[in-house]
């Protein structure tokens, strides 16, 4: 069995003398597995604990619909862009016996965000079905593809554990090894081996601050180095996508609202064109870093290009109404 060994990402792998121990890092996200065999795998590696002791059909509706959550970007004929996010959010309890959510449609506007309710989907307790009513459409949503796919997603929870489930027999793991959480208010990043520099000046300036901290806790930083072998740069590679998307997302929505404002300011929209560029020269970065070429969200990019282009179309119309 292929098990994730920490000491690949640690640069100091001798001898136990010279080690306290081993950072442990570890991620769930998007962890399904069916029950029988996750209670399997636990047997196999004789665990004192191979599952949760709690377990609820009321969970596996909640994280069903808590998985969908949809982001939408669409232009229209006429060149207008518009954002879209498509999830469930919590409800009023029909009754004592059902759990209800509700699908929602949120439009990303200039000033406030707009809601539109497109259905609500139920949880029956007495018969444990999923069920769902008031189903309105949009221009950009059918509802019953978000409808039917929580169906899906709750039967297969039914039958599968998740992050939360899979994180107790973690934990539980964690305290038979007398580990210490590392700073509970922690981040974890890892930074391209050009800027090892600026990370001892981060560190520097970290334990300058801490000099003086007037609170009793103390703030701590430390680094390990990144062992360079293509197992470590494809972790890194899925690392970069995750924190991509975000920022894209982000940017995308900036942008949009500026658009959506007319904003016509140089000042604003020169800062913003510097952020672009500098997110596609961390692109650039990461492929060199990597040694690989980063493509999975050029499209999304391609979208953020789009708007930028329109973003440079008003700075032009408002320096021409300056100079007239």
């Amino acid at each position: 069995m292929d098990n994730m060994q920490m000491n690949n990402l640690i640069a100091t792998q001798n001898n136990n003398e010279a080690i306290l121990g081993k950072f442990v890092y570890y991620s769930l996200s998007n962890v399904l597995i069916d029950r029988d065999k996750f209670c399997d795998i636990g047997r196999q590696f004789g665990l004192n604990k191979i599952k949760p002791y709690r377990e609820s059909a009321t969970d596996a509706f909640r994280n069903a619909t808590g998985d969908i959550n949809k982001r939408i970007v669409t232009k229209s004929q006429n060149g207008n862009t518009k954002i879209y996010r498509i999830y469930f959010r919590d409800n009023h309890r029909v009754t004592g016996d059902r759990v209800s959510r509700e699908l929602v449609q949120e439009t990303v506007n200039r000033e406030t965000n707009e809601y539109t309710k497109l259905a609500n989907v139920y949880f029956d307790k007495t018969t444990e079905t999923v069920g769902y009513e008031h189903v309105s459409f949009s221009d950009a949503v059918n509802p019953y593809d978000y409808i039917n796919r929580a169906e899906e997603l709750f039967e297969l929870y039914k039958r599968c554990y998740g992050r939360r489930h899979v994180d107790t027999v973690v934990e539980a793991m964690l305290d038979e090894m007398e580990a210490v959480k590392i700073s509970v208010h922690g981040k974890l990043y890892f930074v391209p081996k050009q800027h090892n520099q600026l990370v001892n000046l981060l560190e520097d300036y970290i334990a300058e601050v801490n000099r003086y901290n007037h609170n009793d806790g103390e703030i701590i930083i430390n680094s390990m180095f990144v062992v360079d072998d293509e197992k470590q740069r494809e972790k890194m590679s899925q690392e970069f996508y995750i924190n991509y998307r975000k920022d894209i997302e982000t940017y995308q929505e900036r942008i949009q609202h500026f658009l959506d404002n007319g904003c016509t300011s140089s000042t604003i929209i020169d800062r913003w064109l510097l952020k672009i560029e500098a997110l596609e020269q961390k692109k650039q970065t990461y492929e060199d870093i990597l040694k690989k070429e980063l493509h999975e969200l050029d499209d999304d990019f391609a979208v953020l290009k789009a708007q930028t282009q329109d973003l440079r179309l008003n700075q032009l119309k408002g320096q021409t109404k300056l100079a007239a």
